[in-house]
């Protein structure tokens, strides 16, 4: 399985590759580096300018899988087909504030998932006397639907120190069927879940982190035309940050008319190169050149700068469940409350390259309570407290190879230790570690259209240990992979 996978990936970042080498090579040479020019410009330097942002994507996702086989012996035959189809469709919008002041987002998400999944088994058993026919059918739905809501904003008392509050709430209702057919007898059992999910947070912290994907677009522009020899000399790095600083500022005001903005924010970055005498000619080689880097040249996110907070986290769950016909109804509620410490750093390296390194540590006390109402009404009521710690360290190592193409290796670790109190002579010592070892691939199409390749690999052992049970423990080895792609398509 995991040498299928790697050669699927394989396979897929060489077409990629090959495809966006063939697109810019009609016009020039984006993938072999031009003259050292401007590697004395730091992105990593960059100060992002007061910024507002605006985004709405669609995120399509199907996928159909059929199985079938079949088999004899002398007393018996078997046939079984298996058929899945699962689809999804999301609609995200984010809106975006960057000033010295204050940092604040804003989205909201809507979803729609859906899951069917058949099968089907047949075994006929034959003997001297007499032949058995055994049929069972299975027909599972489910259907998804859920909304959340992100508000967080950052408040800056000085050039680092600031202060974070954020509100985070979360509603989806799910709903499953599934249908058994035997000969002896059928059923249909039902399903229904409502789930609410809130948490507000608080906290302080030191550091800031930038957003420094429009001076590499800067560079990736300057690069081309002067690949193109449109320029008449190289740019200084003064010149470098007052045309990043344009190209931030100019992207205010992009939103849902895109030809009109695309214009005006043409129109500006051009303004800059005639303004400063830096053209050669400005024909068609100028003209395509700029319209592409301006379309593909920030594509990438990419940051510079380094982030330390102490986090206040209490949030709140709330889950009713209904099964029938067969009366089994199930209410949970869970209280939590978490502080944290986490620590982020970005640095772009060689412009092609990006580290990033998040760490961080939790704990806090959980408080759940389960209330089961069966058919006859009896009523079972639980309630448990756990105490939780967790630390983490992730590291991530990005290459850009070009403007389109973007692939991210991943590596984590993660410890989580929880205590569940059952009374004053029973408790459950719980200790698990999460390895992860991922890789991301995104290649662009169009400025709107992408797709998105992703596999991993996950190991997390997990230990238990008891009191209160005669010495009775418990361990677990999990292990997991996965491959997925997803094509994507952003409104603006």
């Amino acid at each position: 399985m995991k040498k299928k996978i790697i050669l699927v990936l394989a396979v897929l970042l060489l077409v990629v590759n090959a495809f966006s080498q063939g697109n810019t090579q009609n016009e020039y040479e984006e993938w072999i580096p031009s003259q050292e020019e401007f590697t004395s410009f730091d992105i990593s330097k960059y100060i992002t300018p007061d910024i507002v942002r605006n985004q709405l994507d669609i995120n399509l996702n199907l996928h159909s899988n059929y199985s079938c086989s079949s088999g004899d012996s002398k007393y018996s035959t078997s046939e079984f087909s298996n058929s899945t189809f699962t689809g999804n469709i999301a609609s995200y919008f984010s809106h975006y504030v960057n000033t010295r002041k204050k940092i604040s987002g804003f989205a909201i998400g809507l979803s729609f998932d859906g899951d069917y999944n058949s099968q089907k088994r047949k075994w006929t058993f034959t003997d001297d006397n007499s032949t058995t026919v055994n049929i069972n059918n299975n027909v599972r739905n489910i259907s998804t639907s859920s909304l959340h809501l992100d508000w967080s904003n950052r408040r800056y008392f000085s050039k680092s120190i600031f202060m974070d509050y954020n509100i985070y709430s979360n509603v989806s209702y799910n709903f499953t069927q599934n249908k058994i057919e035997k000969q002896s007898e059928d059923s249909n059992q039902k399903q229904k879940t409502f789930f609410f999910h809130f948490s507000p947070q608080v906290g302080v912290g030191y550091g800031r982190i930038e957003n420094v994907e429009d001076a590499r677009q800067a560079i990736y522009i300057v690069n081309a035309l002067s690949k193109r020899k449109v320029l008449t000399r190289n740019l200084s790095n003064n010149e470098m940050l007052e045309l990043s600083q344009k190209i931030s500022t100019v992207k205010n005001k992009r939103f849902l008319d895109s030809r009109l903005h695309l214009i005006d924010e043409i129109t500006s970055v051009d303004s800059f190169f005639v303004n400063n005498n830096l053209l050669a000619d400005n024909g068609a080689a100028y003209f395509t050149t700029l319209y592409d880097m301006w379309q593909y040249g920030a594509l990438f996110s990419r940051k510079s700068g380094y982030e330390i907070s102490f986090m206040a986290r209490p949030y709140s769950v709330y889950q009713n469940e209904k099964n029938t016909p067969i009366m089994r109804n199930h209410i949970y509620n869970s209280n939590q409350y978490i502080i944290s410490l986490d620590f982020s750093y970005e640095k772009p390296f060689k412009l092609n390259w990006q580290h990033s390194v998040a760490a961080g540590g939790y704990g806090g006390i959980y408080s759940n309570s389960y209330r089961n109402e069966q058919t006859d009404n009896n009523y079972t009521n639980n309630t448990d407290k756990v105490k939780a710690f967790s630390a983490f360290a992730n590291y991530s190592l990005g290459y850009y190879p070009n403007t389109r193409t973007n692939i991210r290796v991943i590596a984590g670790q993660q410890m989580a230790k929880s205590i569940y109190d059952y009374d004053n002579e029973r408790h459950q010592n719980t200790t698990s570690y999460h390895s992860t070892l991922r890789a991301n691939l995104n290649y662009y199409f169009s400025p709107n259209f992408r797709v998105a390749g992703n596999c991993g690999l996950w190991y997390t052992p997990s230990r238990n240990r008891y009191k209160g049970y005669e010495g009775y423990y418990s361990n677990s080895n999990y292990f997991s992979s996965l491959f997925n792609i997803q094509l994507i398509y952003s409104i603006f």
